[in-house]
């Protein structure tokens, strides 16, 4: 299984469809080289301003958490991409050389040897293989609970760590010096460099980590450096402060801005006056009701950015909640009796009405998309009414119920931000006027209370977006009973049994035809709903050039970011 990212082009993947023993390098006096087998680079054309440091302030999501075992939110990816280095970095230009400054694989395709170029952290210590080594432990600890484990189940014996049944040393990382990180895959696979560049593979120092314990993360000081910023002010729910970092193993020739601030700003209507009385560069998500007002500043990324799904946890949190929402057919009506395009096109305007689980942006093998040449059975976008009073009928029949009006009060769970009040109220309407269902909840909490709820399964219904895979069957591989977005909510046996043949089949075209099979599965159980494609609409003032979204969960890009005032 595969940690969920962001968007992805198919032609980015072919930077990592690298067989055989080759060496791949990259030009030390680049800020992002392009990977290659021939060394080749691309120069990077931002430049500082010889005048006065320039500085950045932007209105966003704030981070979760910035502990980065424990990290699930695409906000604290957008810090970690500033704060930290890994073997690769990814963006505008794809997959780029950092920390690694170059690679052998061996001819089996098994054995990635990685050499290591001199660089260090914040304060000055070198940066060594050891760490790198120590973070994948991290990872795979049952101890640390790391939810991304599986990111990195195709290293050789690192699922059987994770599961208790392997000792560390049994796992397929090994340090052969400094400098040197050896790591052996259990099977060959064509994406493991795109998915260390973007999984959120950084050295992590023991010493310092196990001296934090549980505030590792939290502040300020409980954090160490290793990229092109440093954090020197937080205030939570308030605002943060990145700092370039000198001792950024390139910090001369990237990153040009000296100092971004990111503000949090809830309201949107505070959030656009501050962007119209130039107080901020750039909105990192604008509201629906001023996309007009701000369309010569907006930039609108569609396409691929990933889902927003519907959750329905089987065991409910209530044993009559549980009863109801374990009934396949209770499930069916739910999905059945929502319109999505009624739906988004009145709360997002900018979004995609989607009801399959696979996105339209990978390929086919004969020319087209997979979605096109495999297709599924799915709920129509404007839904069926017919259908889902049918399915409802079935399953209080099922249930033994007579009317809806004897169905338990079910919690729909999410955070308190207005678009998400406005879609799960929307839910609830369509479920009240299309069948008749009164006893719906929303519960909305705090980004990180509400997290925590959805991880530990406190809710009944749960809405959360989940940026995409890097290809057809990883985002499937992630709902497998225990798998990374299943903690017991669904189960099917010959949905894992699929999932795991998946896994290990090689031939291309059958693995295209379970993929097939298990994502019909998968939309046939209707736990895990999906409801609109991602997009994303930003504003930047005229005189901003290089912020955008890199995709592939590296959230926004600021290599080459440039303000010019």
């Amino acid at each position: 299984m595969k940690r969920i990212l962001a968007a992805i082009s198919a032609s980015i993947l072919a930077l990592t469809a690298m067989a055989g023993c080759g060496t791949y390098t990259s030009d030390d006096n680049a800020s992002s080289s392009a990977l290659t087998s021939s060394g080749a680079s691309a120069e990077d054309s931002g430049s500082q301003s010889a005048s006065e440091p320039m500085t950045f302030t932007f209105i966003g999501g704030h981070p979760v958490t910035l502990n980065p075992i424990l990290s699930q939110s695409s906000d604290d990816g957008n810090s970690f991409y500033l704060l930290e280095s890994g073997l690769f970095r990814y963006n505008e230009n794809g997959v780029q050389n950092e920390i690694c400054e170059n690679y052998d694989v061996s001819e089996d395709g098994l054995t990635y040897t990685f050499h290591l170029r001199e660089a260090n952290w914040s304060d000055g210590e070198p940066i060594t293989a050891e760490q790198f080594a120590y973070t994948l432990q991290c990872f795979l600890s049952p101890d640390m609970g790391s939810p991304s484990a599986s990111t990195y189940y195709d290293i050789l014996n690192a699922e059987a760590f994770n599961n208790g049944s392997a000792q560390w040393e049994e796992v397929g990382v090994a340090v052969l010096d400094d400098q040197t990180l050896e790591i052996t895959l259990a099977e060959p696979t064509d994406d493991f460099i795109l998915t260390l560049a973007t999984s959120g593979l950084i050295p992590l120092r023991q010493d310092f980590v196990e001296e934090q314990g549980e505030s590792f993360g939290s502040s300020i000081d409980s954090l160490q450096y290793s990229g092109p910023y440093t954090l020197t002010e937080w205030t939570l729910d308030s605002s943060i402060t990145f700092t370039k970092n000198p001792e950024y193993w390139n910090a001369e020739n990237s990153f040009p801005v000296e100092t971004i601030t990111l503000l949090k700003v809830d309201d949107s209507n505070t959030a656009y006056s501050m962007f119209e009385n130039g107080e901020v560069d750039a909105l990192a998500n604008v509201s629906n009701q001023y996309l007009d007002a701000l369309a010569d500043y907006i930039t609108i990324e569609t396409g691929a950015n990933g889902l927003m799904y519907l959750w329905i946890n089987q065991n409910g949190m209530s044993e009559d909640a549980g009863k109801v929402l374990s009934n396949n057919n209770f499930r069916l009506a739910l999905n059945y009796a929502l319109d999505r395009e009624a739906t988004v096109n009145a709360i997002t305007q900018v979004d995609t009405p989607y009801s399959r689980l696979t996105l339209p942006f990978y390929d086919g093998l004969n020319g087209g998309s997979f979605v096109e040449e495999y297709p599924v059975n799915s709920v129509p976008l404007s839904g069926d009414i017919d259908k889902a009073k049918e399915y409802l009928a079935t399953a209080l029949e099922e249930l033994g119920l007579s009317s809806v009006e004897e169905l338990p009060e079910l919690h729909f769970v999410t955070w308190d931000t207005t678009s998400q009040k406005l879609l799960c109220e929307t839910m609830i309407d369509q479920w009240k006027q299309n069948l008749g269902i009164t006893s719906i909840q929303l519960d909305q909490y705090p980004i990180g209370t509400a997290i925590g709820n959805y991880t530990s399964n406190e809710y009944d219904l749960f809405a959360i977006s989940l940026s995409s895979s890097l290809t057809p069957w990883d985002a499937l591989e992630n709902f497998v009973n225990g798998g990374d977005y299943n903690a017991g909510i669904w189960s099917n046996e010959e949905y894992d049994a699929l999932v795991a043949q998946i896994q290990t089949e090689t031939d291309k075209a059958k693995k295209y035809e379970l993929t097939q099979q298990a994502e019909q599965i998968l939309l046939d159980g209707s736990c895990i709903i999906p409801f609109y494609g991602l997009s994303t609409a930003y504003a930047t003032q005229s005189y901003v050039e290089g912020f955008g979204l890199g995709g592939l969960g590296a959230g926004f890009l600021f290599d080459q970011l440039t303000v010019q005032k």
